[in-house]
């Protein structure tokens, strides 16, 4: 796949997240792009600041998700995901015209509380979806816009209804698979669970 087809995806990824990460990856697989992210492979050899600078390198589209910015047990800030916006703007600003071409959706929780916490990306304008899914759905359609090839996506409440479906068909799609919906991945596995989908709904 070119960049053009490419989407990376900075976000969390604890159970907390969960519903609003496989809504992340449901809309931007749905809309015809392949998703790029941290957990895309195991690699130990790997070192990670070099598989992200790999990834955002060979990404032309990005959504980053900002909503996390409550402090851990240790009472620390999490830091990755400004972290690795940073490093995804500065390669749009200071990379090849390929590079340049980049684009960005910027999310949040609640709106207006960006510039308290990163005054830096004042003039933005971050998306609030306050943790629903269905305004998951609706930010990432709109970011998108149109499939790769130039396609017009269906709307908002039509993808909406197919991860309603898709959810539902989880159990049985795992079997199909072999799997216990215990093992279910949401990142290696959605993706061909959702290639799966349209003929196992034919097929229901």
């Amino acid at each position: 796949m070119s960049a053009a087809e490419n989407v990376f995806l900075n976000c969390p990824f604890d159970e907390t997240y969960k519903p609003s990460f496989e809504a992340l990856l449901f809309a931007v697989m749905a809309s015809g792009y392949r998703v790029r992210c941290a957990l895309e492979d195991d690699d130990a050899g790997d070192v990670r600041y070099e598989k992200l600078c790999r990834l955002i390198s060979e990404s032309g589209k990005s959504i980053h998700d900002l909503s996390r910015t409550d402090l851990s047990a240790a009472g620390m800030p999490r830091f990755n995901m400004p972290f690795e916006l940073g490093l995804y703007l500065g390669a749009g600003k200071f990379g090849s015209r390929a590079q340049r071409r980049k684009t960005s959706l910027i999310l949040v929780k609640e709106p207006y509380r960006l510039p308290i916490y990163l005054s830096d990306l004042a003039g933005n304008d971050p998306q609030a979806h306050h943790g629903r899914v269905e305004d998951v759905i609706r930010i990432v359609r709109k970011y998108l816009h149109e499939r790769p090839g130039g396609q017009a996506l269906p709307g908002a409440a039509r993808i909406l209804m197919e991860f309603t479906r898709f959810k539902r068909a989880l159990p049985a799609l795992a079997r199909e698979l072999q799997l216990e919906p215990s093992e279910i991945d949401p990142f290696h596995d959605y993706r061909v669970f959702v290639d799966l989908l349209a003929e196992f709904l034919r097929q229901a």
